[in-house]
């Protein structure tokens, strides 16, 4: 990748060091929202307690899930994408690279790898935090 298409695309490059905060940050959104939400849902327009947890709410507060699951999955996907096509790079380069330019590759290299980890945990924390809207009924 050149400079300039990093510097073109900013934070959202894979290999920006936002990229180690970003999945914790859109979990954290998630987080708020879905309690939020069913908090004001509940004040507003509390749905019966005999539809038991197959409810309006449950579904909608399921579908943001999934929505966000589905987004850190795919970033994940770049991210990981990424750092494999960063290692391709340095195998090609290794007899002709400099110190300096491996380092910064190495570097890139963590980025990638570590936020492709730390998106794949707010995933699963966000779906583990989801799930309960399968059982348990809102409101009550």
């Amino acid at each position: 990748m050149s400079k300039h298409a990093m510097n073109k695309r900013g934070w959202f490059a894979p290999g920006h060091p936002a990229q180690l905060v970003i999945g914790f940050t859109i979990w954290s959104i998630w987080f708020i929202a879905m309690y939020a939400g069913l908090s004001v849902a509940c004040q507003l327009a509390p749905p019966a307690e005999q539809q038991g947890a197959l409810t309006w709410l449950n579904g909608a507060l399921f579908g943001l899930t999934l929505l966000v699951v589905t987004l850190l999955l795919w970033l994940a996907r770049r991210s990981g994408r990424y750092c494999i096509s960063l290692a391709a790079q340095a195998n090609d380069n290794q007899g002709n690279s400099k110190l300096n330019a491996n380092a910064k590759g190495g570097v890139r290299r963590f980025i990638g790898f570590g936020s492709t980890m730390l998106y794949l945990i707010a995933a699963a924390a966000t779906l583990a935090g989801g799930l309960p809207m399968l059982v348990f009924t809102p409101c009550s």
